[in-house]
């Protein structure tokens, strides 16, 4: 929205035919299709979608407070296989600039330097 209004004219013009284009794509793909299969998949993914404030915000920020412990992290390998180790927040939050795939290995420095920050954890 902000690019919409801070573009240039010709920039509005090209983001509104962009959002036209995808418009159209999506009623000829429901028009033509008739699959329920599609309909479903739709459906699925937009709950799915409408789920991603309590997984990404709520399961990690809940019961904590902004002073000392702003996240919770989660340890052991089974549940960090189950939920594809996504749930290493707190780490995130001290080093925002760590790949994700390098959480896992942050995380065992931070349980030699700071055990406590264990404490709160997501399940």
């Amino acid at each position: 929205m902000r690019g919409f209004r801070l573009g240039r004219r010709r920039h509005r013009r090209w983001i509104l035919a962009e959002l036209a284009a995808g418009a159209l794509w999506v009623f000829l793909v429901f028009a033509l299709s008739g699959s329920f299969a599609l309909w479903y998949h739709v459906a699925v993914m937009a709950v799915g979608q409408s789920m991603t404030s309590f997984f990404a915000v709520w399961t990690v920020h809940h019961d904590c407070d902004r002073s000392h412990q702003i996240a919770r992290t989660l340890r052991g390998k089974v549940k960090n296989r189950i939920s594809f180790e996504m749930f290493f927040h707190l780490e995130h939050h001290f080093f925002p600039k760590v790949p994700t795939c390098h959480l896992p290995r942050l995380a065992d420095r931070l349980d030699s330097a700071a055990p406590e920050l264990q404490a709160h954890q997501v399940f």
